[in-house]
């Protein structure tokens, strides 16, 4: 999923700098452009220029460091020209590195030996990554560091790794990233990890393709994207819980796959695009992280493999056929020639096959909601579809509803609208939305979607359990919100055998009409997690305030119903459904059963 996807960059992230943006996946090239790059796997000189780097200290905090707060959020907005005035006079290796490659400045090739030593004009020319023309360096490619702080890994039993500062837990969880001014590679197995409460400080440099507001040109059709808001969303989404294998579907420039081999033993990578297959080999070899990266469609790459843990931000963007037609709307990274929202159905249909029992699939996606379907409230009927006869436990959260106009908006801007003259921008517009309304739609739903294969220890078959939650509201899910909502979804025991704990960051508010004894509204309150805010009946209001561990729901519940005269019966209806909300987003806590 493109850059602009409208969803928040993650919690836990670093990311949201204005030097790591953009995200996608992609579909086969249609050999009309063989003229776009393709860097050169030379293992050698991509060595020599991940040294070079390092040397050079460019990371995204040292950059950071040295572009003012101005720079930076241009940078967001996607103005280069604040950054080039501040980097012009600047002489040291990260400010020429981040002119050349990031904003897209000329730069001369002397200045670039020097700030690359090891490697050198000549070496970049070599890797294919710039072009050389009477002394003057241009960029082919954009490359850029990027960070991102994620959980330390856990084991499979869900242990915490006992060291993740290096050792032993550092080589089994594939290596990860150096300190930001370490001269060692980001990803190298050698590479320090930086620690701090929240987790482990990534490090990595990422090649993709210049942006049009670099090359003030539009996007080629074969065009990989680096990292944005949608890559980010996905990678704060994913569980990083170790295991032994991943698969990344619609791999793009890899950076999914980069992250996954920080906590899994073998790491696959897929794309039906050569061109983001060839970027993804050569970004896992200047990180020194080792993927098996292989083109083809989809789930064909591995056919007859498992894996524990799939993701997947895929080329979802639904593309009408009027638009693939005129060629200028078809980007490969967000169209995967399919019509409607059915690579999503692909996808999903697809995925248990290729999951170990237990194992998870997690993934970005949108669904076509029909005209005079309520999209907040009858949006999941599309969803239940595809996992009707699913062997799956399923979470699917709609974060986002968008009507076609402002779908069709969104995605003409990303594709370089604003290089687009009126003419031609109103008809892209006109053949969309012509489309959306000959289909009968009347939204797109946007969230994510995480599946569960059972585990094989169940003695039966269990029934699938599908839940479907609407905008979450507070923040944005971390992986171990996902884990925690994906196991709520299978309890030790009935609701009311339950002994459930109260997290200590759960604060209540109650406001009361004046002159009356009840309180009119009841609403508990998340400090962490999710921070989310969910409004309450008195009898869960009361189940909340005695979950101390030590008693279990029935019991609260038959003390409340003798306190208030009611039967707990009723009661437990009443709670049911709400308190298995509060256990999914982390307010309650299954600490035992009866």
């Amino acid at each position: 999923m493109p850059e602009s996807e409208s969803a928040p960059h993650c919690v836990p992230l670093v990311p949201e700098s204005p030097l790591a943006t953009a995200a996608g996946g992609a579909r086969e090239p249609s050999g009309e452009h063989g003229s776009s790059p393709v860097p050169v796997l030379d293992p050698a000189t991509i060595a020599a220029l991940a040294e070079d780097l390092a040397q050079a200290r460019w990371s995204v905090e040292h950059m950071d460091g040295i572009l003012s707060t101005r720079a930076r959020d241009a940078l967001m907005r996607d103005q280069r020209v604040p950054a080039l005035v501040e980097l012009r006079e600047l002489s040291e290796p990260a400010a020429l590195l981040t002119r050349l490659f990031v904003l897209g400045s000329s730069e001369g090739a002397d200045e670039v030996d020097a700030a690359l030593p090891l490697t050198g004009t000549a070496g970049l020319a070599g890797l294919g990554l710039v072009r050389v023309e009477e002394g003057v360096v241009v960029a082919a490619f954009d490359l850029r560091p990027h960070a991102a702080l994620l959980p330390a890994p856990t084991t499979g039993s869900g242990a915490a790794q006992p060291d993740t500062a290096g050792g032993a837990a550092t080589a089994a969880t594939g290596g990860n990233a150096a300190t930001a001014d370490s001269s060692e590679s980001p990803g190298s197995a050698e590479a320090p990890d930086t620690t701090d409460p929240e987790g482990v400080l990534h490090t990595w440099w990422v090649l993709s393709d210049l942006g049009e507001v670099t090359t003030g040109q539009p996007l080629r059709p074969d065009h990989v994207l680096g990292i944005g808001g949608a890559t980010t969303s996905l990678l704060g989404l994913t569980i990083r819980d170790h295991v032994p294998s991943a698969l990344d579907i619609g791999t793009g420039c890899g950076i999914q796959a980069l992250y996954l081999a920080t906590h899994a033993d073998r790491v696959v990578a897929t794309d039906l695009s050569e061109r983001a297959c060839a970027i993804t080999r050569f970004n896992a070899a200047l990180n020194g992280v080792d993927i098996d990266v292989r083109r083809g469609s989809l789930f064909e790459p591995v056919r007859g493999e498992s894996f524990d843990l799939i993701v997947s931000n895929p080329p979802f963007v639904i593309t009408p056929d009027s638009v693939r037609a005129s060629g200028s709307g078809l980007l490969e990274y967000r169209d995967g020639g399919m019509e409607r929202d059915n690579l999503i159905a692909e996808v999903i249909s697809r995925a248990p096959s290729h999951l170990t029992p237990g194992g998870t699939l997690q993934m970005l996606a949108n669904w076509e909601i029909p005209v005079g379907t309520d999209p907040d409230t009858g949006w999941s009927a599309r969803v239940e579809e595809w996992l009707a006869d699913l062997d799956v436990d399923a979470w699917v959260v709609q974060r986002d509803v968008l009507d076609p106009a402002r779908y069709v908006e969104m995605w003409l801007r990303d594709s370089g609208g604003g290089l687009m003259d009126r003419e031609e921008w109103e008809t892209e517009y006109s053949a969309w939305l012509e489309d959306f309304d000959r289909a009968g739609v009347g939204a797109i739903g946007m969230g994510f979607v995480a599946l569960r294969r059972p585990p094989s220890s169940l003695p039966v078959p269990p029934t699938p359990v599908h839940v479907f939650d609407e905008e979450l509201g507070g923040q944005t899910p971390r992986g171990v919100d996902v884990a925690r909502a994906l196991g709520s979804l299978r309890l030790p025991a009935p609701l009311p055998d339950l002994r459930l704990r109260r997290a200590p960051d759960v604060t209540e508010e109650r406001h009361y009409v004046p002159g009356e004894p009840q309180p009119h509204v009841i609403i508990e309150h998340q400090g962490a997690g999710l921070g989310r805010s969910v409004a309450v009946g008195s009898a869960l209001a009361a189940l909340v305030g005695a979950a101390d561990g030590e008693l279990t729901v029935s019991q609260i519940i038959t003390a409340v119903a003798v306190l208030t005269d009611q039967e707990a019966s009723d009661l437990l209806g009443q709670v049911e459904e709400p308190a298995l909300e509060l256990i999914r987003c982390g307010m309650l806590e299954v600490v035992g059963t009866l």
